[in-house]
């Protein structure tokens, strides 16, 4: 259980000097005896079972972990009815046996798509990559994208169409919807209404259009639970929504106001590329593009921020105010006023880039702090440069408080919903469920049985986009096209085929849907050329919004706002980074996957400053109470450095009442306390300590690598970064080993500056190399099984904020493959090897469990899978295993192997051809999925290969490199500007003495 912390002494320990220079927890600076106690034991589980009266089941386990590796393989599944496989007679168009084949496809969020393509093999989607040809997303991803393969292959999907919580069948839907439809027709489609998520579909949107037309008194609403205000503070500064858009290579500096461009969402793989790009740029000419972030709970963006503040969000209408004034007229902030120090700064570097600013605000911000936003970026003369503005690329609607309005006052007959589940995620002030059950019609169609589902009076399985035919406009507009890469796995339907069943005499099925919009205005001589380019490519060529005028309409008086009472808080909303609003709950991988800044997996959890724990006497894991209005949630506290000291952080996504589903019984739900009118935040909240504490699963202090240099600072136009000497001996002899070569030596270079931390990798080796979920329990004892982590360490001892606003660092940690590996001394059987390429690989059939080679790894990159946890999975769920790589059996040591399967693959054409394997011919997944670009890869005796330029970069080091080990990855520096103040005025970390 967590241990209580004395924040004042942290603080303390902090400023002195007695602590460390880079920490990953309030644990590690508090040297708890717990987690002195944790860190003494590399594996923490096997000590806790062998404690007790458990120790006999412990011997018990790990003697059986051999025998039953062995039987899992052999048992037959009576309940199966597929227990046997009929070959092909004659093999398929195209289709080459155990050859992939790859498609050009989209991935949605919130209707938004990004570029992907999905590699399939003998039928089967494996993997879901990014489109490099793609305009927007340019081969990168995120998160959701990679586990879209997963939620393909979910068990729990919605398999069957339900009448009244019963099996049914489409035909059955549609013979009893034929009737009551053409009474609607007849009567114009009065009180017929249609719900959808957020929609960007041009061939959907065509289709309403066509369903308003036999329904001329229909009406659309759309809910949106993570949209924000973003388009009605446009709307109020220029008179119609506009979309803010930003040229960064155009900009010497970014303030981002809560801003959240480098965060999860539908327009993070764009634009965090094109942020990276501008960056290095910026550093390569001597003048860095700095970021400076003014936010109410930290984000990824302002993690990356060279200045950084956190300001209560009541707080922030002011600090726009204050950045105006700033920047007409300087001002004195008072000593210690950490606030009026950054608005200072950041004004200062925004008149000084006056025409070459961004001024940006999150979407969580309401539309006042928008449009005041849009103004002083008028005002600076950055509209048309920097930032700039085109058509909102999701589709308006009638508002969603609008029909909850007429359901509750019975103006509402029959509705239609799409891909939305608002009895779950409506503001708790709408009470949706109420007035839902006021319509005598009710159809839902959702990809899982929901919580809507149970007031829906039809149910109908919604297709995955990866077993259907669709479309989907791109964060800039570039109309995207999805197409199955799999016969739909529940004869589920698309949203286009649902609404032709009830719009058209004869439904018809997507593809021909889809094609006849897009023929629409063709000459039929040449579409069936467009409709092939297009389906390859995976968009419609020149189809991005093209910028437009923006013109600041007068403004208006600027409403009074009440002062913010100091002994409430603030309290605010925010997407869950890994499961969102809720509808990735579903998906294991993304469960799993350690949230950005805590690292906590399968749960949600309240966040509240160090000012606020001190003040409340909280440790994280206390369970609390925020109530606000007339509602409250409780749930697990999580001391957050970075955090605004009045203010509690809300995470969306979880505490869904759905029975027997993966996310069954996960934290709290804090939809019902969010208000339709202020969805971002709510003012005059409580918090309370219940008195009771739950333990959070989380990697944050697993793997530790303490007392050593971790993250590094390169100052542009400052110091260069130290670099280690190269000829320094080594604790182990290789002699034996030299002149074993075959001419290439792969190796990888890790930019430090261009990551964001955003996770996307390690989804992407979990995908491809077949590493299984192992559970929230499994985790919390030290169990985890990802080959590749995202550490997230902090720093920034010296400025007064310290503990309360510190720096934020990512570092990825793969295996190194150091060429003088200390895990192949320590293993006796010599299941882990170097091979003539200088990979270090492990022979899973070789293993015996001893676990040695993770004692002697440095960087604790070695992960033992203690039980079968891939034995019991879902048929249907197996269909995602990669068979190019080993589905390891219980028992066994598993780590990263530089994607040696690809490797193979490239070495096997090279072989072919006689041609040598070219530059960037191999990607590893981490390395493809990064939508920053910032890892390199490659052999690094090729003089002409990025990786190699990498290393020859001034910023290049190898972590823990004085240890010698010579690691094949490496890293570049993070890029800091000249500014001794900047990153909280703090040398490069060093070794704590």
């Amino acid at each position: 259980m967590p241990h209580p912390h004395d924040i004042a002494d942290l603080r303390a320990r902090l400023a002195s000097g007695d602590g460390p220079q880079v920490w990953r927890s309030l644990e590690a600076v508090a040297e708890t005896p717990a987690f002195r106690d944790f860190l003494s034991k590399e594996f923490p589980s096997a000590s806790r079972l062998a404690d007790g009266p458990d120790r006999r089941q412990f011997f018990r386990l790990m003697a059986a972990s051999f025998a039953l590796a062995g039987l899992s393989a052999c048992s037959a599944d009576p309940s199966n009815p597929r227990n046997h496989e009929i070959p092909y007679v004659r093999n398929p168009e195209r289709v080459e046996p155990s050859a992939t084949l790859a498609y050009a496809s989209a991935a949605l969020l919130d209707g938004v798509a990004n570029g992907a393509t999905v590699t399939t093999f003998d039928g089967r989607p494996l993997k879901v990559e990014g489109n490099d040809r793609h305009p927007w997303s340019r081969g990168g991803t995120d998160v959701f994208l990679q586990a879209s393969i997963l939620d393909l292959y979910d068990p729990l999907r919605a398999q069957t169409v339900l009448y009244l919580g019963r099996i049914s069948s489409w035909d059955a839907f549609r013979g009893a919807t034929l009737g009551r439809f053409a009474a609607i027709r007849a009567d114009g489609g009065e009180g017929l209404r249609l719900l959808t998520g957020p929609l960007t579909s041009p061939t959907l949107l065509a289709s309403i259009d066509a369903m308003r037309a036999a329904y001329p008194k229909m009406k659309w609403h759309v809910h949106a639970p993570a949209a924000g205000e973003a388009l009605a503070g446009a709307a109020a500064a220029f008179g119609r929504p506009l979309q803010a858009r930003y040229a960064f290579d155009k900009a010497e500096v970014v303030v981002a106001l809560d801003g959240d461009f480098l965060d999860a969402g539908p327009a993070q793989v764009g634009t965090s590329r094109a942020w990276a790009l501008a960056r290095q740029a910026s550093a390569k000419a001597g003048k860095l593009l700095t970021l400076h972030s003014a936010a109410p709970t930290p984000g990824l963006t302002s993690a990356k921020a060279d200045f950084h503040v956190a300001v209560n969000a009541s707080d922030l209408p002011d600090i726009v105010a204050r950045l105006g004034a700033e920047v007409g007229t300087p001002t004195e902030p008072a000593a210690g006023d950490l606030v009026g120090q950054w608005v200072k700064r950041a004004g200062a570097a925004l008149a000084a880039a006056r025409g070459r600013g961004i001024v940006t605000a999150g979407a969580a911000q309401p539309a006042a702090v928008h449009e005041a936003v849009h103004r002083l970026n008028g005002a600076l003369g950055n509209h048309g440069g920097p930032a700039f503005f085109t058509a909102p690329v999701v589709a308006a609607a009638e508002p969603f408080d609008a029909l909850v309005h007429d359901m509750q006052a019975g103006a509402v007959k029959s509705l239609v919903m799409l891909d939305t589940n608002p009895a779950y995620t409506a503001p708790g002030d709408l009470n949706f469920v109420e007035a839902v059950q006021k319509v005598p019609l009710r159809i839902q169609c959702g990809t899982t049985v929901d919580e809507t589902s149970a007031y829906a009076d039809w149910h109908l399985p919604r297709a995955h986009p990866l077993e259907s035919w669709g479309d989907a406009r791109a964060w800039d507009g570039t109309v995207s096209l999805y197409q199955p890469t799999v016969y739909p796995l529940y004869n589920g339907r698309s949203d286009l085929e649902v609404l032709s069943i009830l719009v058209d005499p004869q439904p018809r099925d997507g593809l021909a849907i889809l094609r006849d919009f897009h023929a629409r205005g063709r000459d039929p001589a040449t579409f069936d050329a467009f409709w092939r380019r297009t389906l390859l490519d995976g968009f419609v060529a020149d189809t991005a919004f093209a910028p437009e005028t923006a013109i600041l309409a007068p403004a208006g008086p600027t409403p009074a706002r009440p002062a913010r009472d100091p002994k409430l808080l603030d309290v605010v909303f925010r997407p869950d980074p890994t499961v969102w609003t809720g509808g990735s709950a579903n998906n294991g991988w993304l469960q799993e996957l350690p949230k950005p800044l805590t690292k906590v997996v399968w749960s949600n959890y309240v966040a509240v400053s160090p000012a606020l724990a001190e003040r409340e006497h909280l440790a994280t894991g206390d369970m609390v109470r925020v109530a606000v209005g007339e509602g409250s949630v409780e749930g697990p506290a999580w001391v957050m450095p970075g955090q605004a000291p009045d203010t509690v952080t809300l995470y969306l996504g979880y505490g869904r009442a759905v029975p027997d589903m993966l996310f069954s019984g996960l934290g709290y739900s804090a939809f019902p306390l969010r208000a339709s009118a202020t969805p971002g935040a709510r003012p005059g909240a409580t918090l309370t300590k219940l008195g009771k504490q739950i333990r959070l699963a989380t990697t944050q202090d697993h793997s530790t690598m303490e007392g050593h240099d971790l993250v590094k600072l390169h100052r542009v136009g400052g110091a260069e970064v130290e670099s280690f000497p190269t000829d320094a001996p080594s604790f182990y002899d290789f002699t034996a080993r030299k002149g074993e070569d075959d001419g290439r030596a792969w190796g990888m270079v890790i930019d430090q500056d261009a990551c964001i931390g955003c996770n996307a990798c390690v989804v992407a080796c979990q995908a491809e190399n077949n590493i299984p979920v192992v559970g929230a329990h499994e985790v919390s004892i030290g169990r985890e099984m990802h080959w590749l982590r995202v550490d997230r360490y902090y720093s920034g001892l010296k400025t007064g904020a310290g503990l309360d606003d510190p720096d934020t660092h990512f570092q990825p940690v793969p295996c190194m493959h150091c060429e003088e590996a200390p895990c192949e001394v320590g293993c006796p059987v010599e299941a882990t090897l170097h091979d003539h390429e200088g990979l270090n690989l492990m022979v899973y059939n070789r293993c015996v469990g001893t676990r040695a080679c993770s004692g002697y790894c440095p960087y604790k990159v070695r992960h033992f899978n203690y039980l079968d946890y891939t034995g019991g999975m879902a048929p249907v769920t197996q269909l995602q295993r990669n068979p190019e790589v080993t589905v390891r059996a219980r028992g066994v040591m598993e780590k990263c192997t530089y994607c040696v399967q690809r490797i193979a693959s490239a070495r096997i054409e090279s072989d072919k051809s006689g041609a040598p394997i070219a530059d960037g011919a191999v990607q590893t997944a981490c390395q493809g999925a990064c939508p920053t670009r910032a890892i390199a890869f490659g052999d690094l005796k090729d003089q002409g290969s990025a990786v190699l330029a990498a290393r020859k970069d001034p910023r290049n080091y190898a972590l823990l490199g004085e240890l010698n080990v010579k690691p094949r990855t490496t890293y570049l520096a993070e890029l800091a500007p000249a500014d001794p103040a900047a990153r909280a005025g703090d040398p490069p970390p060093t070794r704590k003495g």
